[in-house]
Parts: C-alpha cells; structure tokens; sequence
C-alpha cells in the first residue's frame, strides 16, 4: 500500500512491508531491537508507550494486512504489552473495551467485525522482559510465511474528540496555593467544573462535585481582605457574617460555627458548655507550643439526627516553623455559595487565635472533602471562569527553583531553596541520548518540583541544554539558543 504505514511514519522502522511479522519494543528504544535486525525479514517496528496505541497498530496492519506474527518484547512499563496480548486472547466488550484490562478502549471508528478478522488472523509472541536481538532474531527465523495477505487493506475514520466537559482525573487530593482566599475560590471553580461529576444533592437538585479539595491560602490579611471583581459578595456580607464564626450567640438559624467554636452545645444529660477558642485551643497552646491536640469539634454526636447539621467539623491549630496555623476540614462544602465567607471567618479566627498567642500567622488550610456546585450556578460559575480565570499561574514552585548550565558537555541542574539556599546539585552528560529525560528524572525522583508551569519549564530548558551541548552551542537559561 502507498504511503504505507499510515499512522506514526516517521516514529516507525520500517523494513520489508512484504514481510509479515511485526516488533514492538514497549518502552525500549526500538533501535536497541532493530539495529542488529535484517530490516528484510520485519515489515515494521515500533514502540508501545501507552495502551492508546494499541488502536494505530489495529490500524497500520488493518491497511496492510500482511502481518500474521507481532513480536512483543522490552522493558513493560504502563501494562500496554499486557493490553495487547489481551486484545488478542480475549477480544473487546460491546463498548469497544479491552477484556480484563483497565483503561484500554479501541476506536469506535474501527468496527468488530474488523477487530475480530485482525484478532482471528495476527498472532503474538510474548518476550516482555526480553531485551536482546538474538532472541528476537530467533523468532523471526522460527516463523513460516504463508505469503500473502489475509484481507483486504481498510483504512478507518480518525477517532473523533469526544469530550462531554468533564475531564478524567483519579478524584484524589486537588491542592491550591495562593496568596489570597479570592484567587483559590476561582481556582476551585474552574477545577470542579472541568473535572467534578454530576450527582443527585441531598435537597433534589444536581451538582457538579469534586473529592478532597485542599486550598492554602498565604498572605490574606484579616483586617483588610483583599477583594476582587469577580466575588458575589460584598464587603458588608462579610462584616456581617464574622459574627457567626467570632461569637457564641446562635441567633435564630439551626446552627453557627461560632456557637459551636465559643460556646458548644451540651449533650444530653450534661450541663457543660465549652469554649474550645479560648478555654481549648489558646489555653492548650500556650501550655504545649509544638503539641498537636489543639483542636476543635464542631460536629456531635448528636447531629448525625439532627435536621440540619453543620459542613465544616474539625479545626485543628498548630505551631509550623513558629507560626500559627488552622486548618479546617468540611465533610460537605458548597464552594459557590459558602466557600469565600467561611475562608474569611476562618482566617479571622486564626488572626484571634495567632495575637493572643503572640504568634505571626502562618498558612490557613481549608480542605474540602466533598466540594461541589449546585446546578443553578453552574451558567454564572463559566461566566466568571470565561472572564477572569484565563490568566497563566506564574507562582513560584514553594520547593525552590533550579539554576541551569552546562560545563564539560554536562547539564548542570542546581536545586535552590526559596531563601536562597543551596540544596543539591544533579548533573547528567549531555551527549547521551535522552540526556534532558534522564536529568528531569532524576529531578523527578528527588521530588524537586511540586508545581506543573514548572515542570514544563524545566523540561524545556534541559532540552535546549541538551541541544546546545550537542550542537556545540552556547546555553543561558531563559534565553534562546543562538544557531
């Protein structure tokens, strides 16, 4: 077939498309395989990074049906091999999914009765774990050609986007860092909403929900919040909701967090009231700086029966590097309607908390378990994060950054600390292949980088390295390379 293959040309090594085996390396280099191969005696080889591409090798020997063996062998790193044997032994459920293996799901472009011809017709021969060309080499010399095809080519529409406005995520921890309540309450915003699944609320509406969100707000001042044009409150809807979480009084609403933090209801058969600010956590802190028991209950016992129950149910206060942090943990959180307000009076509190005990402040850490958007804000939630939620993070990664250069044909790539000190050093020989892959992984496995605008920097600077050492170039970081 001309122009044959038609997927991954210029990725692929081709050899005789006569021929009809197949190689797939996984993650080895397929070079490492094919160069010590008579190109002759293989129509095509290629590696296997993920099981997505399973789909283009169903599609390159569906064009050129002359391919009866796939020689399976490399380093199996992301189950992909394993995926590929199973297409193979056991087929495709009624949603085009791989049988017995996870995440791995053929074009529906390609129909069945094409999956099931190229299944019925190729077979595979497992040597996952085998690096050596000699053992490959025996393979090919064991198989018998039949010489000839065993269909005619068809080549498939491309896959179509498919994207229904959520985005796949694993649904663990989300953490948000920023200076200010007003600029993580956006970001919440936006990640809910691209990726939080649609559930039935408990009062009969939908929300989009999103596990275990953890904002960290830095530099918010208690006496003069930092408002933005983007918020659906004012100034006085926060004056007038700091009562709620700075006093005792319940007023006439079920519950308020303040009358739970200064003046927590008795249970039955007990006549006592706790004021677990004062009398809890200040009193314990003051006794025990470092210790880690000074900490709040505002959800009872008594209110797994309750008609209305509070969302947030634990504080906890603690001394981190001789300042005063609180962080708050809300079984359930409306992030659209009550995230910004209970931001404001935690952050309140933890200033009450910090000047009796003569401590500056620290991080205030609000971690939502259950985050979610109720169905009647969803239109205003896109408004707000189509109008300010489109500017680029610039932050600086809170793990320090890394100054590049290169000496002797050698990245060096040294770890700074955010004050200025230095760390470690990595160093990798920039005329290897794949040198800026193996520095970054060694960044990786250091656990240098926490933030991703980073993590793309970087990569982006050690491969410029990379170039320049193998060009013989000169390299500045954050600067062009001159050729």
């Amino acid at each position: 077939m001309q122009n044959w293959p038609i997927h991954f040309k210029d990725k692929l090594i081709i050899g005789n498309p006569e021929a009809e085996i197949g190689i797939v390396s996984l993650w080895t280099p397929i070079n490492q395989i094919t160069d010590r191969l008579d190109k002759s005696t293989f129509a095509l080889a290629g590696q296997l990074y993920s099981k997505e591409g399973i789909n283009y090798i169903i599609r390159n020997i569906l064009a050129n049906p002359q391919i009866r063996l796939i020689i399976i062998c490399g380093e199996e790193r992301v189950g992909s091999g394993q995926a590929l044997i199973n297409l193979l032994d056991k087929g495709v459920d009624k949603d085009n999914k791989i049988i017995n293996t996870e995440m791995a799901q053929i074009h529906k472009e390609i129909p069945l009765e094409a999956i099931d011809n190229f299944r019925t017709n190729v077979k595979y021969k497992n040597l996952i774990g085998v690096y050596d060309h000699s053992q490959v080499t025996k393979e090919i010399n064991h198989y018998q050609a039949q010489n000839s095809t065993w269909a005619e080519p068809q080549v498939f529409p491309e896959a179509e986007i498919e994207f229904d406005g959520v985005m796949p995520t694993d649904q663990s921890f989300f953490k948000i860092r920023k200076k200010y309540a007003g600029e993580v309450w956006l970001e919440i915003l936006k990640k809910i909403m691209k990726f939080g699944t649609i559930r039935e609320s408990f009062h009969g509406n939908n929300c989009k929900e999103l596990f275990n969100i953890t904002a960290v707000i830095t530099d918010e001042e208690p006496n003069d919040f930092k408002l933005f044009p983007y918020f659906q409150i004012t100034e006085k809807d926060i004056k007038d909701y700091l009562p709620k979480f700075m006093t005792g009084e319940k007023g006439t609403a079920d519950y308020t967090y303040g009358e739970r933090l200064w003046n927590f209801p008795k249970i039955d058969g007990q006549n006592l009231k706790y004021n677990q600010v004062d009398d809890v956590i200040i009193d314990y802190l003051s006794r025990y700086p470092t210790d880690r028991a000074a900490v709040a209950n505002i959800f009872g016992i008594q209110d797994h029966t309750a008609k209305s129950s509070p969302c947030m149910t634990f504080l906890q206060v603690t001394n981190v590097e001789e300042k005063l942090e609180l962080t708050a943990y809300f079984r359930s959180h409306d992030i659209f309607g009550g995230w910004l307000l209970n931001a404001f009076g935690l952050r309140t509190l933890q200033k009450y908390i910090a000047d009796k005990l003569k401590m500056p402040l620290g991080n205030l850490n609000i971690i939502s378990n259950c985050a979610h958007i109720y169905d009647n804000n969803w239109q205003i939630t896109q408004e707000l994060i189509a109008k300010y939620g489109q500017e680029l993070d610039c932050s600086s990664d809170p793990r320090g950054y890394i100054v590049i250069s290169i000496a002797n044909n050698k990245i060096i790539a040294k770890h700074i600390s955010p004050n200025g000190k230095a760390l470690q050093e990595f160093k990798q020989d920039g005329r290897e292949e794949k040198a800026a892959m193996k520095l970054y992984n060694q960044l990786v496995m250091a656990d240098v980088v926490s933030l991703i605008p980073h993590a793309f920097d970087l990569g982006t600077e050690f491969q410029k390295a990379e170039i320049a050492i193998k060009q013989g170039l000169d390299y500045t970081q954050d600067q062009p390379l001159e050729f």
